[in-house]
């Protein structure tokens, strides 16, 4: 059976979607610490089908009931991260029009921040994500979503602010997240000058693509870290021309790509395609217990060339079928079409079976029993 449904593109093409869709909200509900209330409504609704496939009517009610409740309250107590998914995801569907002059007008207001920032003797740590995301590795913080301005920055890096000795997160032409905590780094040869700060951004460069921008409050100096590499700049406009140069994401190639897209997230995937496979088998590979006949008509293909076929007897069948009851009133039961390929036969009267394979059942359902179990089709010369 199951090689059966995996054999059909319908069905790959529906359990490719449902896999999609499930990673989607798997990813959102772990970068907004919602997962606990996802995999309920996901458990809900599976049980439902469940229930469903059990002619459990009541219970299926109770179980879609208690789904829906949760994502009444997910979308209620989650709302401002729902709110700044959909943003970003208008952000990402304009890219295409406004992300080059955006992007220069976020490196030189990170620029004109960090020098001036620097001639105050204020320290700042501005954490500027690249292709990875660094969501995992930045604890705390709050969440702000607002557009980069200079402004904005050296009023968060004021000592009378709050979240002042965190980092500043910048995401695109969005600052993510203000008062971030980073990983210090582990490696034994640092500078004897680099502070708590410094230490921090190495840490974070040293584990992903990020750029990091320290600005000193004892020296007032600006240093640019990229992986292993620290970088002092001594000019604002240098140091936006660097931002440019380094955030320009060059043309990946196809294999690079491919592993990025495969490898990446990689356990929210697995989780996604457990998932999914829990959810297709509670759908779809049941057998249910609500019986039909449906009248199949009978199609015959791959007739040998210079044959032709005398009428079948009978040309329709009587198949009863067996399943769930929602599966029955969803799928379109009459439209199966049973199909015999003559391909290969021998001129004659043909006696053929009737199988489960030839009547094409969508997934979920089974033959019980069809009338007649055999057709006979006779092959002759095509006459001129």
């Amino acid at each position: 059976m199951i090689p059966l449904v995996l054999a059909q593109w319908h069905s790959v093409v529906d359990f490719a979607v449902l896999t999609s869709a499930l990673y989607v909200l798997l990813r959102w509900a772990q970068q907004a610490r919602a997962l606990r209330v996802a995999l309920l409504v996901l458990g809900l609704h599976s049980g439902a089908l469940v229930a469903l496939h059990l002619d459990l009517v009541i219970t299926s009610w109770v179980l879609d009931g208690a789904a829906i409740l949760a994502i009444v309250l997910l979308v209620l107590v989650f709302q401002p991260e729902l709110r700044r998914s959909f943003m970003r995801l208008d952000g990402v569907l304009s890219w295409r029009w406004r992300g080059d002059a955006r992007l220069t007008e976020t490196y030189q207001s990170l620029s004109r921040a960090a020098f001036h920032l620097a001639a105050e003797s204020v320290g700042a740590l501005v954490v500027l994500e690249r292709r990875n995301s660094v969501g995992e590795l930045v604890g705390d913080g709050l969440t702000l979503d607002a557009e980069v301005s200079s402004q904005i920055l050296e009023a968060i890096f004021q000592k009378t602010s709050p979240v002042h000795d965190g980092a500043v997160v910048v995401r695109g032409d969005r600052i993510a997240k203000v008062g971030g905590v980073l990983p210090l780094t582990e490696r034994d040869r640092v500078p004897s000058y680099y502070g708590t700060r410094h230490r921090a951004a190495m840490g974070l460069a040293e584990r992903c693509d990020a750029l990091l921008i320290v600005v000193s409050e004892e020296r007032g100096e600006v240093t640019l870290m990229e992986g292993r590499r620290n970088v002092g700049v001594d000019d604002g406009q240098k140091l936006a021309l660097m931002l440019e140069s380094l955030c320009s994401r060059p043309a990946a190639d196809l294999g690079s790509r491919l592993r990025h897209t495969l490898f990446a997230n990689a356990g929210v995937k697995f989780a996604a395609l457990g998932l999914a496979a829990l959810i297709w088998s509670a759908s779809f590979l049941g057998t249910g217990t609500t019986v039909r006949t449906v009248s199949v008509p009978v199609e015959l293909d791959g007739v040998p060339r210079g044959m032709e076929v005398s009428l079948p007897s009978p040309d329709r069948l009587e198949v009863q079928v067996r399943g769930g009851s929602w599966m029955m009133d969803s799928v379109g039961l009459t439209r199966l079409v049973a199909r015999f390929n003559l391909a290969g036969k021998p001129a004659g009267s043909l006696t053929l079976p009737v199988n489960a394979s030839d009547v094409e059942l969508p997934p979920g359902i089974i033959m019980v029993r069809v009338v007649p179990a055999l057709i006979t089709v006779r092959l002759a010369p095509r006459r001129r």
